[in-house]
């Protein structure tokens, strides 16, 4: 294998599959390692952590031989990092040592190198679904929804992003148990019959880096029983799925709302901020007391400390009186884009339903329910 290429046409894609390897705690050190393939004019990254498996191409011009191998991916990286972008490196497989010796800016680095055989191979399944979508839709979705799963929980279907398909309509649904988002959007190639399935949060955070987010170009999830795979922009991504029943998320969404408020965003988390400075710090919560024009926000603490704060509204429905975790709800306000939200209310009490005050003005739906908490 003998190839050279400048280094700013490799970085990006380098930085990107590199950060797969190496990070599954407990399994071999062969992830560890970066898979590095010229065949055709083409060279080929590849890295994995046994549940996502991320591939990049990139086009060569000056190719001597082509060849595979693996080697340690943190070296490779941390070997051309210092290098001016501009370089052009040239790389050389001495195979009777089993060292890559790079070349570049009258520097060399020689770095050892395994066979590609040893590389652990990602499981091929038949395709069961497909779904397609603009890529913008897809990071949109994604975007909104991320911040709700679960970082760890023993019910397996909080650790996800559980994406469901009935028709031409797109649902993803994430939750951590305490909130929950819910967006939807309308997709121009609609399914036979509904389709659910539950990416990993590690899958669906690299699918995001990889979309464009201002491309109308479309990208399509091919989904296999126990895994999602898809080509976009270069990359070829293959995640696990988690193979687990999901609840009906949709039985939450209340079926009929008693009060809805509109609130100025920027105004109320301010406002959540400040108050939520002495409250709880095992719940964060903070009342919200909504009354005839107004909201009185007030948190208390174990050492009897408080803080109150009142925001005028144009609001002339009942009392209501709810403690949220403030942050939660505060990154609800951060991710929701509109100028003002509305918090809807059920005759239940049990939960707030916050959307964006112009919901699907962009061809997306938006909603998210945060759980009272009691203080």
């Amino acid at each position: 294998m003998k190839f050279s290429i400048i280094l700013s046409e490799l970085n990006k894609q380098l930085q990107e599959v590199s950060s797969i390897a190496g990070i599954s705690p407990g399994k071999d050190d062969i992830t560890q390692n970066i898979y590095i393939s010229v065949y055709n004019n083409s060279l080929q990254l590849k890295a994995t952590d046994y549940s996502i498996e991320l591939i990049a191409t990139i086009p060569l011009v000056d190719v001597s031989s082509e060849g595979e191998i693996i080697m340690n991916a943190a070296k490779l990286r941390e070997a051309l990092k210092n290098l001016d972008p501009k370089t052009n490196i040239y790389f050389d497989l001495d195979e009777i040592n089993q060292k890559m010796i790079l070349t570049a800016d009258s520097t060399t680095f020689e770095i050892r190198t395994r066979s590609a055989a040893d590389f652990p191979k990602f499981e091929e399944e038949t395709t069961e679904q497909e779904i397609t979508l603009k890529q913008s839709q897809l990071k949109f979705l994604l975007d909104k929804s991320l911040f709700c799963v679960s970082p760890e929980d023993f019910r397996d279907y909080l650790k996800g992003v559980r994406f469901e398909v009935n028709g031409s309509t797109l649902a993803v649904f994430t939750s951590d148990g305490h909130r929950m988002a819910i967006l939807e959007t309308e997709i121009d190639k609609p399914v036979d019959k509904f389709f659910g399935a539950i990416l990993t949060k590690r899958g669906a955070s690299q699918l995001a880096k990889i979309i464009s987010p201002n491309s109308d170009a479309e990208v399509s999830l091919s989904f296999t029983k126990n895994s999602m795979k898809t080509v976009c922009n270069g990359y070829c991504l293959s995640s696990k799925l988690i193979v687990c029943a999901y609840p009906n998320a949709r039985g939450l969404i209340p079926a009929q709302i008693m009060a809805q408020i509109n609130i100025p965003r920027q105004a109320l988390s301010s406002y959540i901020k400040r108050v939520s400075v002495l409250s709880s710090k095992r719940l964060n919560g903070v009342s919200f007391n909504f009354d005839k024009n107004v909201v009185d926000l007030h948190s208390e603490n174990a050492e009897h400390e408080e803080a109150k704060a009142r925001l005028l509204l144009n609001y002339d429905g009942p009392s209501i009186e709810m403690a949220l975790n403030s942050t939660y709800v505060i990154e609800i306000l951060n991710i929701i884009e509109s100028d003002n939200v509305n918090f809807c209310f059920s005759s239940m009490l049990n939960s707030v339903l916050i959307t964006p005050d112009d919901n699907g003005n962009s061809g997306i739906s938006c909603r998210y329910i945060v759980s009272k908490v009691v203080i």
